[in-house]
């Protein structure tokens, strides 16, 4: 849940709802506002910003104000010209929606991209590139996102193992070796399947990486890491999950990428001597780009 929700949500009492209101109203421009003037702005005391930081689990004001204003201007970066849920509309032909689809999907990875820092990447790194093997934990479509990092982690040597049965997710994570690591990934942070898997991980003591939503969520919590994606598209009022899509693709291709990366050399040259072995000789092309020297 994002602390926007949590602020509209939450039963607080007349003057600390007559603050939340002010705050929701001023956004970002709270910025360089004392305590003090927020108060006097929302006809309130300096106290209750205090009292309503504790009540959302915050260890003070200051915190919780730069928590609202990380999100806040996440909320309002990209996306100005595009809808994520309804991205083209009735009426539009289809090189207008071939354009649009095209820009809503390089916003999703501009969007990504701003989301990732440094150290939780690296921490991610880390934990996979330790694990014997990893165990995608995922359901429906982002499934069938995550065989294609699995295929590519195959060709470098690493092991990636995936649950195609939703039913035996559970399973699969109380039979997980104690030198693997968990890669889950679920837009909402709330499917119910995966947060008993990650309680069986947890309780195993096995690393647990979430790729998820910004917000807060039951398996961010439980997570050791975790990865945010792009967050723009309502549950249901959507023609697809196009920006969700490109967001945990592009991230899974950046955490290949950066696996590649920590073995360069190695890993590139089984790449060119594995493709060299298995496909020379077996596909040909009249196009001169793409032609392999001898």
């Amino acid at each position: 849940m994002l602390i926007r929700e949590r602020l509209e949500q939450y039963d607080f009492s007349n003057s600390e709802r007559a603050i939340v209101d002010y705050i929701l109203e001023a956004k970002i421009n709270i910025r360089n506002m004392t305590t003090k003037e927020i108060a006097q702005a929302a006809f309130a005391s300096p106290s209750t910003l205090v009292r309503i930081a504790q009540k959302l689990n915050y260890s003070g004001w200051n915190e919780l104000k730069e928590e609202f204003l990380k999100e806040e201007e996440y909320l309002q970066s990209h996306f100005q010209n595009i809808d994520a849920n309804l991205p083209f509309k009735r009426g539009d032909n289809i090189m207008t929606i071939a354009g649009k689809i095209a820009a809503l999907k390089k916003e999703a990875i501009d969007d990504t991209l701003s989301l990732i820092t440094h150290d939780d990447l690296q921490k991610a790194l880390l934990i996979m590139r330790k694990a014997s093997s990893i165990g995608i934990y995922a359901a429906s479509n982002n499934l069938i996102i995550s065989q294609e990092f699995q295929f590519h982690m195959s060709r470098i040597g690493k092991r990636v193992d995936m649950c195609q049965m939703q039913g035996d997710v559970v399973y699969t994570a109380y039979l997980a070796a104690p030198s693997s690591c968990a890669l889950m990934i679920s837009y909402s942070g709330e499917t119910p399947i995966l947060i008993k898997a990650a309680e069986m991980l947890k309780k195993h003591r096995i690393p647990i990486i979430v790729i998820t939503n910004i917000g807060d969520s039951q398996l961010s919590k439980m997570a050791d890491c975790v990865l945010r994606i792009c967050t723009r598209e309502k549950q249901y009022s959507k023609i697809a999950t196009f920006t969700t899509d490109s967001s945990i693709a592009y991230l899974l291709d950046v955490i290949y990428s950066c696996l590649f990366a920590l073995d360069y050399e190695k890993n590139l040259q089984v790449k060119i001597d594995s493709g060299r072995a298995i496909e020379e000789g077996r596909r040909r092309t009249t196009v001169e780009i793409i032609r392999e020297e001898g």
